[in-house]
This record gives structure tokens, sequence and C-alpha cells, in this order.
């Protein structure tokens, strides 16, 4: 099998690729050649897998996997416009010009396909992932992040222990549906869209994994799936007055961030005209006040960090609105905080 690959085009795949693996352990660190209607390139971090097509080839059986950084290496520095890509036997030879590199390969495997699924909803990808970038902001690892419909339209939310954020996704529902996936694979989703930078229309599929589909790549992600706090649900289905937070909001959660350990919380409390914030840890104590007329008292108590990464992604103007249970902070392009009360 011989294929001529243009360079620009795969470049781009690699580069993809690499942020679909992102830091796995060195064994994830291949990518894999499959045929399906042409030649594919695969990556996997292990719950999150990509296919890309990459050029024209004649059918064959199984994947080869190819270690990323290989490749990486040989299309370091000028590279003509296209790639000779040949397999023969075990060997895999790449070249260009005087250039060659040759791989032999080790044992075969069988080639995966993204799973059997059901449409559920549509978008495009400057829309999907501005709101995964939102709101995975304040997750770590080992958290998890969900996609789904709330009251006809689209949300990507993610719950901390002292915060959720919320954001809204423009597009067409077609089914309803939540799915849960880990924070580390979104974030490698976020990096993976950065390298591919065009706008185009997402197809959204749901079975036991999640698909994301467009015309130049299909994404595919482990999970399960979830639903919507029955709480948060109520709350955001309430119409209640808003009211313009002090601009001097972001600058005091920033320095709390600032003083205090990622592990501490900073409490606020709403009452006789003022925000009062108060954090202490060890031997450190950081007090604020802010002037601030709203017709409630109220208090909340979460992670400054966490909700400094996700006012950095939100827009300068933000608004306030208090429920029994909940507190929202929202800014004018869908992006929301909620805040349990204490």
């Amino acid at each position: 099998m011989r294929v001529i690959i243009d360079t620009s085009n795969f470049s781009t795949c690699l580069r993809f690729s690499d942020k679909i693996i992102g830091s796995s352990e060195y064994s994830l660190g291949n990518v894999y050649f499959l045929y399906n209607n042409g030649l594919v390139l695969r990556a996997t971090d292990g719950c999150l897998s990509s296919w890309m097509r990459v050029g024209s080839c004649e059918p064959f059986e199984g994947e080869i996997a190819v270690p990323l950084r290989l490749l990486k290496g040989f299309l370091t520095g000028d590279v003509g416009e296209n790639l000779n890509l040949t397999l023969s036997g075990d060997q895999l030879v790449v070249s260009y010009g005087n250039e060659t590199l040759k791989m032999k390969l080790f044992g075969g495997r069988e080639k995966q396909f993204p799973v059997e699924h059901e449409l559920v909803a549509r978008s495009n990808s400057m829309s999907f992932v501005k709101a995964l970038d939102f709101a995975t902001s304040p997750l770590e690892e080992g958290d998890f992040t969900s996609f789904g419909s709330f009251e006809d339209r689209l949300f990507i939310f993610a719950p901390t222990h002292s915060i959720v954020c919320l954001s809204c996704v423009s597009g067409e529902l077609v089914k309803p549906f939540v799915f849960s996936f880990p924070y580390t694979s979104a974030r490698h989703i976020v990096k993976a869209f950065e390298v591919y930078k065009k706008k185009v229309p997402l197809n959204f599929g749901l079975d036991e994994a999640l698909i994301i589909e467009s015309v130049d790549f299909i994404m595919q992600l482990c999970g399960e799936k979830g639903s919507v706090d029955p709480r948060i649900g109520r709350f955001l289905g309430q119409q209640r007055e808003s009211f313009p937070l002090p601009n001097g909001f972001r600058k005091f959660i920033s320095k709390a961030a600032w003083f205090m350990p990622r592990e501490s919380t900073i409490k606020i409390e709403c009452t006789k005209g003022s925000l009062r914030f108060f954090g202490t840890y060890g031997t450190v104590t950081y007090r604020a006040m802010l002037p601030f007329e709203f017709p409630l008292s109220f208090g909340v108590e979460f992670s400054p960090h966490k909700m400094r990464s996700a006012l950095s992604r939100m827009s300068t103007k933000l608004l306030l609105s208090v429920g029994d249970d909940f507190v929202k902070i929202e800014d004018g392009n869908g992006k929301i905080v909620v805040v349990k009360r204490i």
C-alpha cells in the first residue's frame, strides 16, 4: 500500500491527535492508521478517541500503531508539500525528498470504529468549545463535567464541591439527554479545537458513549448518562430580579485566591448595603468590604481559586440573583456560576 499525503493537512492532524492524547502515559502515545473509505488517523487518551481522514488509499485490514513522537519528529523543519507513506509487510516507510523514516511493525490489532449512536443534538464547534472551556475551568483531575439538555436548551455544566459552572450551547435539541464525562478528556477536546480553529457544524450522538461528529473528524467520549440536579433545575427555571455586581467583586476574589491555598474557602455575606469577604487559614486572615445595595441578606462560601477561574472566562458585567437555596452569578453570554447559600 502506498499513499501520498498532503503535508500541511497531515501536520494539523498530528497536532490535533497530540492534544487528544494529552500527557497520557507513554503506552497511549501511539496514533493508529486504519482504512475507512480512505486512510484514517485515530488517537486516544484512553477515554476520548478521535478519527480524522488524512488521504485516499487502498483498503487494508486492522490498525497500524505508530509512535506519535516519531511522526512529529520527522515533520520538524521544512517539509515538502507531500509525504509518501508506504506499508509493506511488517514495515511502514514515511518519506519525502531525500529523507526516509522506516518503522518495523509488531503484531496486528483489530481496528476500532465509533459506536452505533442516535442523534440527540446539533450545534457548532465555536459555541460548544467556548461553553466547555468555561464550564470546566474550575475543575481538577478526577472531576466530571456534563453535556445535555434542560427545558429544551443545551447546557454544559460542571459541579465542584463549592460551585457549579453552567454555560449555554447554541444549537438544536433533537432528544432530551444528559451525559457525564471526565474533566481530563474535556480539556483535551478544548486543546484539540485550539489546533483545529474552524467553526463547523457538529452533530452529537449518544448510546454507550457520546459522539461528536463534523465534516473532518469524529470524536467519541466515554462516560455515563446522568441528570440535572432538580434543585438547581428549579432554581434556574425561576425568574428572579438580577442586580449588577460591583466591579470590585472580581478583584477581591482574585486577591483572596492569591492569599489563600487552593483547598481553602472564603465566606461572603451580603447585609446592610455591603458585601463582606472573610477568609482565614493558619495565622493569615483576609477581610474586605464592598458597598452593594441589595434587597436580601444572604451568605455563601466557596473556593476563591475555583471562582477566579470561572470569572476569568466571563465578561466584565456580572449580574447576581438570589433564590431560596442558591445564588447565581451570570454574564450576558450565557455563562453562569451557581453557589449554594449558607
